[in-house]
């Protein structure tokens, strides 16, 4: 079994390091037009036609810079997670490749985030059969031996997954989570203060249904994520929710319709510059399923019709 270890909070600062946004964090991203019709993200120009297979693909995350795709998939058995690339993010994504150990292994690794500085979050169950996050470095060309995030984070017989990180108005890294029953309910998104105790986000985010796989903008405003509360499509939908400064709670959630279908779409993904949106769907066009679409928007121009998030 590839090494995985558990630390403390402040040994786990320390190996891990921070995001550092520093300055940028502060900066609200500008107003946008809606989402454009959804698509494969096998139809971005020139892309592999190997992204999406008959097999589970999803739970997909981008680069800051937008240009590199990581997602898993089961393809080969049990969950693993890949990464595709590209040169411009005026093309499509090139062949995916299977991480190398020690972030994949005999066990099952999904739902990956790749941060700023180059480390790597994502779920496996090969230490707690429902999922704990775990954490490694990509560093002088190799993979540190990934870090369990700890009792703060992780809770034993829950599927803890999909971080997503902002920076507050004093400079502390925020780490944004979901954690359900394995069976998919009793979802509640969670978040941490440079990996302290987890608490419940507060606002409109958290529901009677289940609330899963958050995406927070790089200002920490506005947070995608899916849930089965009532009024949905079907299945788990998208939903958004914002805020005006990150010391307030989060408004109402609002159902993101023109996205959804009557079966399964969850984990939406932001780009850093609140551009595009990934995420994964089951429905009539797709390869089998759960398939990676694809949408964007453009800034809103005066008079448009513009969206709040």
């Amino acid at each position: 079994m590839t090494k995985t270890t558990t630390l403390s909070k402040a040994r786990l600062v320390a190996a891990l390091g921070s995001t550092a946004l520093c300055a940028t964090a502060a900066l609200a991203l500008p107003r946008f037009a809606d989402w454009a019709p959804p698509v494969s993200i096998e139809a971005l120009p020139a892309s592999s036609t190997a992204i999406n297979t008959a097999a589970i693909d999803g739970c997909a995350s981008l680069s800051r810079d937008g240009l590199t795709l990581f997602f898993n998939s089961n393809r080969s058995g049990n969950f693993d997670i890949f990464v595709a690339t590209r040169a411009s993010r005026d093309e499509g994504f090139g062949e995916p490749q299977r991480l190398p150990a020690p972030i994949n292994t005999s066990a099952n690794e999904s739902c990956p985030t790749f941060t700023q500085d180059h480390r790597l979050f994502f779920s496996s169950d090969r230490e707690d059969s429902a999922y704990d996050i775990y954490a490694a470095r990509w560093q002088a060309g190799e993979w540190t031996d990934p870090v369990n995030l700890g009792g703060n984070i992780n809770r034993p017989g829950w599927l803890d997954e999909t971080p997503t990180f902002y920076e507050d108005e004093q400079g502390r890294e925020v780490m944004i989570f979901s954690s359900r029953l394995p069976g998919g309910t009793q979802g509640k998104i969670y978040q941490s203060v440079e990996f302290g105790p987890a608490t419940l986000v507060e606002g409109g985010v958290n529901s009677a249904g289940s609330d899963n796989r958050p995406s927070i903008t790089h200002d920490g405003l506005t947070l995608f994520f899916d849930s089965t509360r009532s009024g949905g499509a079907g299945g788990p939908d998208l939903h958004v929710a914002s805020r005006t400064s990150v010391s307030e709670p989060f408004g109402p959630a609002t159902n993101l319709r023109s996205l959804n279908s009557p079966g399964f779409d969850a984990r939406p993904w932001v780009s850093w510059d609140g551009r595009d949106l990934i995420y994964a769907s089951i429905r009539g066009t797709g390869e089998g399923g759960p398939d990676i679409l694809w949408t964007s928007r453009e800034k809103a121009t005066p008079g448009a019709k513009e969206v709040i998030f």
